[in-house]
């Protein structure tokens, strides 16, 4: 049974204005911070949180003369706050360009090296094209590319996921094949093929597990029942090879980044391919209005990929 005396929900009716003053508050968890981010007043910010913090009927933040602390209440609606400035910011992108090519914006997101090394060619081509269209790359790691399409920070993403999921559209174009990058005069570059048995034997420069390289090599080791060691764990792929250049370890990284390495002066040996899944995927939000620009160029993305990863030796 339903309660009688149970106070009644009311409807909150929050703004974008307030839904946008939150977000900064909460990233940089200063109201001061945010005040010189949004061009506002202190108190203005402050009142804006305040009038929130009425309409929910608790704290969003718990205040002191040192810092602004999001409460668990803050944590959940910041979540759904993205989402819909995301949908804004996304539907505001797409109006800006006036449905023509002349003006207007393009927000993408990969990884660093997925940006140099199969991004580069059609986004060249792209700006020589439409040179008055701005394009903005975001290097992120694979979890927050992910992010960053989901939220409407980007148009699109370029990105080796596994699987669905719910709120994206994921274009599976080619399986990448994954290398093992070392020093010149180490001993698996003398090699005329390296198993991924042999690869076990050597210390490895990892990526973070945010990074879907490194999730791939620990599935590959798993389903092979083997085990590997890490002599030190780092953030970008430009990392793992300045330190496998210094004889640190070996990198296992994935075919893109293959010219790089050449031109560091290092060795790449492709690994057995067999029972290896590292697919490079084109994402894009679910049910996705995008800007002409943004289409052009995801069109363009798209044709360059199809054509096949980069010649490799």
């Amino acid at each position: 049974m339903i309660n009688g005396s149970a106070k009644p929900v009311l409807p909150m009716n929050f703004t974008l204005r307030e839904f946008r003053v939150f977000r900064v508050v909460y990233e940089l968890r200063s109201f001061s911070g945010a005040s010189q981010t949004l061009h506002m007043t202190q108190s203005a910010v402050s009142k804006v949180c305040q009038e929130m913090e009425s309409k929910v009927g608790q704290r969003l933040f718990e205040r002191s003369t040192r810092k602004v602390v999001p409460t668990l209440l803050a944590d959940q609606l910041y979540r759904h706050v993205c989402e819909v400035l995301g949908t804004m910011d996304a539907a505001e992108r797409s109006m800006r360009s006036l449905l023509n090519m002349e003006a207007g914006e393009v927000s993408v997101a990969a990884s660093p090296m997925l940006c140099v090394g199969l991004l580069r060619k059609a986004v060249t081509a792209f700006h020589h094209a439409y040179p008055a269209i701005r394009i903005g790359l975001h290097e992120l790691s694979t979890d927050e590319t992910i992010d960053y399409v989901v939220n409407g920070k980007a148009d699109f993403g370029l990105a080796s996921i596994e699987g669905a999921h719910p709120k994206l559209t994921i274009e599976h174009v080619f399986n990448e094949t994954m290398f093992v990058v070392c020093a010149a005069d180490h001993a698996l570059a003398r090699k005329r093929s390296v198993s991924w048995e042999q690869l076990a034997a050597w210390p490895q420069i990892s990526l973070h597990p945010t990074f879907s390289t490194r999730r791939t090599v620990d599935r590959v080791f798993a389903s092979r029942r083997l085990a590997y060691a890490t002599a030190i764990e780092v953030g970008t792929v430009l990392s793992a090879i300045s330190f496998a250049k210094a004889g640190v370890g070996v990198a296992v990284l994935p075919g893109y980044v293959t010219e790089l390495v050449g031109e560091f002066g290092m060795v790449a040996k492709a690994l057995p391919a067999e029972g290896v899944e590292h697919p490079i995927a084109i994402i894009t939000r679910h049910n996705a209005m995008l800007s002409a620009p943004a289409a052009r160029l995801l069109d363009d993305v798209r044709q360059s990929l199809e054509q096949g990863p980069r010649a490799t030796s």
